[in-house]
């Protein structure tokens, strides 16, 4: 049987059904949207206990929800320019890096800028750079820089970095103290946030790791986009050395 509810001027709602009166009255004001429009008199009467204790009338409640929901949405809009301002400089400054990394005519010397540049442009304080010896592109690798390391990808000690190693996506925001540890050695203490970037066909050219002592640099919601190219520049520069 369909549930009926009048409505008259002056009088209280009365209810066919003994069902939840609660439920039948906030189907019914769903369904009739308007129903204040016609019933103006009754915004006046009503009230809401606000959390202070005292009570507000539906049109103030009304106003204050409105308020709070434009403060959310200009926030939003707020946090997206700033997003927006935050990805153009990023863009930029790697762009910039870009071209001075492959103005360098020799592979240990487009490393060294790289560094340097990760340290001056995007406050990075310690890089590690783990390069698997046992790939075909590495096997007569020789590059003397205290943040390369050359390693074979088949050492026990990689397993903390298994499933890093088996993602196509770089990692962002904490490492645990053993990783950094590994990775960074006397400057873990220094990796408040790190940044771990598996690069070449199935990961299996190197990693670079990046930390810094800002504890929000590398935060998991970062978006890893401009990771991955830092990858890409790496494995370029190996390459290069390949074809040099």
């Amino acid at each position: 049987m369909r549930r009926k509810i009048k409505i008259k001027e002056g009088q209280k709602i009365q209810l066919i059904e003994d069902q939840d009166h609660e439920q039948l009255v906030i189907e019914y004001l769903r369904t009739h949207r308007d129903f204040f429009i016609y019933h103006t008199d009754l915004l006046g009467e009503l009230t809401i206990p606000h959390l202070s204790g005292e009570a507000v009338s539906l049109v103030e409640r009304q106003l204050a929800l409105l308020h709070h929901k434009n403060g959310v949405l200009k926030q939003q809009l707020q946090n997206l320019i700033e997003n927006a301002k935050i990805n153009g400089d990023l863009s930029k400054k790697i762009h910039q890096l870009t071209l001075r990394v492959f103005t360098m005519t020799s592979p240990q010397v487009m490393l060294e800028t790289l560094f340097s540049s990760l340290r001056a442009d995007f406050e990075v304080n310690t890089i590690a750079l783990w390069l698997f010896v046992n790939d075909q592109l590495l096997d007569s690798l020789s590059l003397n820089h205290p943040n390369i390391t050359l390693i074979s990808q088949s050492v026990s000690e990689l397993k903390i970095f298994t499933h890093i190693l088996k993602s196509t996506q770089p990692i962002c925001g904490r490492l645990t103290m053993k990783q950094k540890k590994y990775l960074f050695r006397e400057q873990a203490n220094i990796a408040v946030s790190c940044a771990l970037i598996p690069f070449g066909e199935r990961q299996r050219i190197g990693m670079l790791a990046m930390g810094s002592q800002e504890l929000d640099r590398f935060q998991p919601e970062l978006g890893t986009m401009f990771l991955s190219y830092l990858g890409a520049v790496v494995e370029r520069i190996l390459c290069h050395r390949r074809s040099a």
